[in-house]
């Protein structure tokens, strides 16, 4: 176990000769290094700090946009499946805003958490029937992917006796997405659910890959289009439209993100495995400024009011921008054949996922160094960081992270900003080893507590 002295903890910055620095634009762990003694000792490492003050700031920002063009006509829900922290899922109750969720497990995380059922919105595909049957006594929100699901919930509906509230899957004319409608099935489907008994079709949505706040708006537009048909064709009045997640957040500086895109090359990664694409460390919008810009593309904000159409967002990484920071601590250290040095951390890389996802994370991960000794001399070093398991693929960096100094065992490497889609999404018990504990610390920097680990 980790037994870094708060008298002693000094961050160790590579010399600024050596190489290109990626820094975090905020190093998120700075104001709770004096709890990282009991912390290591308490939760052991690697350990997942989450930050619930950080959510709330951001859905407060995100509100203040909504309101200015929609009054109250919106709805925020957070996307569980960035983070099923706990803490994250009580702290956007607290702000008053809704849960995505695609599991029954997330729902009834959700519910214990303080969320109104009715807040809450199911999305996927062909959902359970005891997934299903909670959001019916819950009356909460469902997302119907298809004809036949739609089907599927009517019947159950009937069969206890409740009304499902549901909103149509709309795939923006995608064609190689297996979720969703085009369009003309989408209104076939409003008209069916239209005449069905226990059926109360309140709108439609979508979701796209990418981070274009035009392309988001376009689509919203052409749905807009589409709510028109049917109310002007069939008398049916959509109530929603939600135009799901996919917004942007700022890891790094603009300075640092461009100076990545020209210094960066395959000599910079283990064996050349570089990347093909990389997320958008630093986009020249930001949640608040990319959602102003889909209300404004094409008049959608006047749209929206003109209809009575309530306006539904699911942000998910962007929600839990600055909401948690991961630290692992330092086993040793080698250099492989090919001459390469690794750093090798105590736990895995699923608990720090993106390079299973054949991408990177560009952000230097900031050295603690467990004693004032190791501080006193540098000799930079570059290394990628490697997890313990019995995996060649368990590597938390493929990039040769440049180090003033070689981290020995005991020190503390912290990853910053991981709250979105890094922690848990690939977790698993690996070798028996335990998921790693999440520490709240909520904006308390004298003291902290310890979520319940959920497998």
């Amino acid at each position: 176990m980790n037994n870094i002295s708060m008298d002693t903890m000094t961050v160790v910055e590579a010399n600024n000769g050596f190489d290109t620095r990626f820094p975090a634009k905020e190093d998120l762990s700075l104001p709770y290094r004096q709890l990282f003694p009991l912390i290591t000792k308490a939760a052991n490492t690697p350990f997942h700090a989450m930050l619930p003050h950080r959510i709330k700031q951001n859905i407060v920002g995100l509100k203040h946009v909504l309101s200015r063009y929609l009054g109250e006509r919106f709805q925020v829900l957070y996307a569980m499946k960035t983070n099923r922290s706990a803490a994250l899922v009580k702290a956007a109750a607290e702000e008053g805003i809704g849960i995505d969720v695609s599991s029954l497990e997330e729902f009834q995380l959700a519910l214990t958490q303080g969320v109104c059922g009715r807040d809450c919105s199911l999305s996927g595909p062909f959902k359970s029937v005891e997934f299903l049957t909670l959001a019916l006594r819950q009356n909460a929100r469902i997302v119907v992917d298809s004809d036949e699901e739609l089907l599927q919930i009517q019947n159950l509906a009937v069969s206890i006796g409740k009304t499902a509230r549901v909103l149509l899957r709309w795939n923006a004319e995608q064609p190689h997405t297996r979720f969703g409608m085009n369009t003309v099935k989408l209104k076939a489907a409003s008209l069916v659910a239209d005449s069905l008994s226990n059926i109360e079709l309140e709108g439609a949505g979508f979701h796209l890959s990418g981070y274009c706040p035009l392309e988001r708006g376009k689509a919203l537009s052409d749905l807009l289009d589409a709510a028109d048909a049917l109310r002007y064709g069939a008398d049916i009045r959509w109530k929603v439209i939600n135009i799901g997640g996919g917004y942007p957040l700022r890891y790094v500086e603009e300075a640092t993100w461009r100076r990545f895109q020209n210094a960066i090359d395959k000599q910079d990664f283990v064996a050349g495995r570089m990347p093909k694409s990389f997320y958008p460390y630093w986009h020249p919008d930001t949640l608040e400024t990319a959602v102003e810009k889909v209300l404004i593309e094409s008049g959608n904000a006047e749209r929206l009011k003109a209809n009575n159409i309530e306006l539904s967002v699911e942000p998910g990484r962007a929600l839990t921008d600055g909401a948690g920071f991961t630290a692992f601590e330092v086993l040793g250290t080698k250099t492989t054949n090919a001459g390469d040095h690794c750093v090798v951390v105590k736990g895995l890389s699923f608990s720090f996922s993106e390079t299973w996802f054949n991408s990177e994370f560009i952000v230097d991960p900031v050295h603690l160094p467990a004693s004032q000794e190791t501080t006193k001399s540098t000799n930079p070093v570059r290394a990628y960081i490697a997890g313990q398991s019995c995996l060649e693929e368990d590597v938390l960096t493929y990039r040769k992270v440049p180090f003033s100094q070689m981290p020995k065992a005991g020190d503390l490497l912290v990853f910053n900003n991981t709250a979105g889609y890094l922690m848990d999404l690939l977790e698993t018990r690996f070798h028996g080893l335990p998921i790693p504990n999440k520490v709240v610390l909520d904006n308390k920097e004298d003291s902290f507590s310890i979520e319940e680990v959920r497998g």
